[in-house]
């Protein structure tokens, strides 16, 4: 599909575009702003939601909400045709930001510490610039909440009817480890698996002074982690990638003298390997079943499966390279790399149709969902610009070729 610069098919309308994103690239930055300022954790998203759509109210598009008043589905051009998709995500983080930001969210405890602010704001520029410069193209646009739950809102949205007549997909997702102007891009497994599992030990509690009386569940809780972490080291091929990260740990309440008889810990699981994600559970469950059994414990195990592992479809690819190319250069796009261990339920949309995740640079810094994370706003307007251009390629292409890309039925 790549093709030089200086032939640039579809120049004129590209033109157009850039000049309408030129145009509305205040706005959006200050969206961008107000959104940082107000986060909002997954499937409590109504604010924001209702921003989207006052900023969506002069447009010529078909606006519905998505389960439960959260989230937005947006369509543009003719009622029925296929389409090409464009999301975003739109939840922040339980999280106390730590920067000198002026836009620093006014909400203690929670964040927009993973870029879903800029995802909305990008997304929003390519939706308002191709609603209103390719009214004859049918084009859906998701504005998804709760993606950083377990399940995550994708599910919702398919279920909703989100994917239905979609021919292809595209999304971004902010990249702190690339400067503004570079991306990530490229065909094939981009992400992990991430599944969550959540533990509670229960038995004796007691008196401090007397732990020989007790069953001491925070060094049983302590020794049940440390022998998960290494149980996958031996329990799974050493060629296959897994993480396994504990991130809640409770136990006890404010007396430093009183022993618990009940300990929570909870974290998550990631692997790119479908083998290794289907022996997880049970090297869990096995690990805490003798070591209760050990210890004379009991032990809750819930474990959930979230999203499968995205999976670039090249022909996407293709579009969005040409697209990438024709705002930044080809030089702009870094070389292929591992796969993240990172997450992200975009990967419910592929069985439905072919897709691609456009990572993008946005200032190096503190990393994802640390309290100091920082996007820099120049990258709303190059990001805009791919996309939307990305979108029309997808658009005006034939529909056998996308068809070859479509995911198997399963």
């Amino acid at each position: 599909m790549n093709t030089s610069k200086q032939e640039r098919p579809h120049a004129d309308i590209f033109t157009a575009i850039d000049a309408q994103i030129e145009a509305e690239i205040q706005s959006l930055i200050e969206l961008r702003h107000v959104l940082h300022e107000h986060p909002e954790l997954s499937r409590a998203e109504h604010e924001t939601t209702s921003r989207i759509e006052r900023a969506l109210a002069d447009e010529a598009v078909v606006t519905r909400r998505g389960p439960g008043g959260v989230g937005l589905i947006v369509d543009s051009g003719p009622s029925t045709g296929p389409r090409i998709c464009v999301r975003a995500d739109i939840d922040a983080l339980a999280l106390t930001e730590s920067t000198d930001e002026p836009f620093a969210s006014r909400r203690p405890g929670l964040m927009h510490a993973c870029g879903h602010d800029v995802h909305t704001a990008v997304v929003l520029g390519v939706t308002k610039a191709l609603s209103r410069l390719a009214p004859e193209l049918p084009l859906r646009f998701l504005f998804q909440h709760a993606e950083e739950a377990t399940p995550g809102g994708a599910l919702d949205l398919v279920a909703a009817g989100a994917m239905t007549d979609v021919r292809a997909i595209l999304t971004l997702h902010c990249d702190p480890s690339r400067d503004v102007g570079r991306v990530g891009l490229q065909s094939g497994p981009l992400t992990a698996a991430a599944d969550v599992f959540e533990v509670t030990l229960k038995g004796t509690g007691g008196h401090g002074a007397r732990p020989h009386e007790t069953q001491d569940l925070v060094l049983c809780a302590t020794q049940a982690i440390a022998a998960l972490y290494h149980a996958f080291d031996r329990g799974i091929d050493a060629r296959l990638p897994l993480s396994i990260s504990v991130g809640v740990l409770r136990a006890g309440l404010t007396s430093p003298n009183v022993i618990p008889s009940e300990v929570y810990f909870a974290g998550t699981v990631r692997t790119p390997d479908a083998q290794a994600r289907a022996q997880v559970p049970f090297i869990i469950e096995r690990v805490l079943g003798g070591l209760g059994q050990m210890w004379g414990i009991s032990h809750s195990l819930d474990f959930r499966r979230g999203a499968p592992p995205v999976h670039n479809a090249p022909y996407v690819v293709a579009a969005l390279t040409d697209a990438v190319a024709d705002v930044l250069g080809f030089e702009a796009i870094d070389p292929p790399s591992l796969p993240s261990m990172g997450g992200e339920d975009f990967a419910w949309y592929l069985p439905h149709a072919p897709g691609a995740l456009l990572r993008i640079g946005t200032g190096k810094g503190s990393p994802l969902h640390s309290a100091t994370f920082r996007a820099d706003d120049r990258a709303i307007g190059l990001s805009s610009k791919i996309l939307a251009r990305a979108a029309i390629i997808l658009a005006l292409a034939p529909e056998a070729l996308i068809d070859a890309a479509r995911p198997p039925e399963r």
